[in-house]
């Protein structure tokens, strides 16, 4: 594997590391923050009652970091993927871009709802047509994966929607279970990148590549 390529794997397992650890530490920080009362982002937003300046800038910092350093990944995500699958790439930068802005444009932001549906949506939309891109290209294994985790991130949403308004107490439940489904996608294209069970293209090994 070429220099670049290890690099790229590095930046999509550095990026959902940094994040991940940012948020979870931002809600340890926090002296009133409760998975059933509040929404992940009342931790980046200054005034909140549950926010302090460590939770901003833990959880806006690691927003920006995570998703500028996620979209180093798309290039790895490009040399794994067939010529379908590929149409996932520029919907996964998209959907890296949002995430950062979710941290740029804290909750009392105009932007803020935006790029932080944005995040959510195009993830899925970038999982999915990776997903069918191993199943038209022969890479079954994966497609099934993939695919299975694409629903279970739609599920997530679609059961918290059917639930009340979505954006009500306990929206922090949600959003970090839709995350974490992202976290093992990138991991999963990471670890198995380029092996011959698990190829994206699910043609050629790497001999032939």
């Amino acid at each position: 594997m070429v220099g670049t390529e290890r690099a790229s794997l590095w930046a999509g397992l550095v990026s959902v590391v940094v994040t991940n650890a940012a948020i979870l530490s931002a809600t340890l920080a926090s002296p009133g923050f409760r998975w059933t009362d509040n929404a992940l982002s009342n931790l980046g937003q200054p005034g909140h009652a549950v926010a302090t300046p460590l939770t901003t800038l833990l959880f806006d910092g690691g927003l920006v970091v995570g998703g500028v350093v996620g979209i180093g990944f798309a290039y790895a995500l490009w040399t794994a993927s067939g010529t379908v699958g590929r149409a996932a790439v520029p919907v996964f930068v998209a959907a890296m871009v949002s995430m950062a802005g979710i941290g740029v444009f804290p909750q009392s932001q105009p932007l803020h709802g935006p790029v932080a549906i944005g995040f959510y949506v195009l993830s899925m939309g970038a999982m999915a047509l990776s997903g069918i891109g191993a199943l038209v290209t022969g890479g079954p294994r994966y497609a099934a994966v993939t695919l299975a985790l694409t629903a279970l991130h739609v599920g997530v949403w679609y059961g918290w929607s059917t639930g009340g308004p979505v954006f009500r107490d306990g929206l922090a439940i949600p959003e970090a279970a839709g995350a974490a489904v992202v976290t093992v996608w990138v991991v999963l294209v990471a670890v198995t990148h380029r092996r011959p069970l698990w190829t994206l293209a699910g043609g050629p090994d790497d001999s032939e590549r």
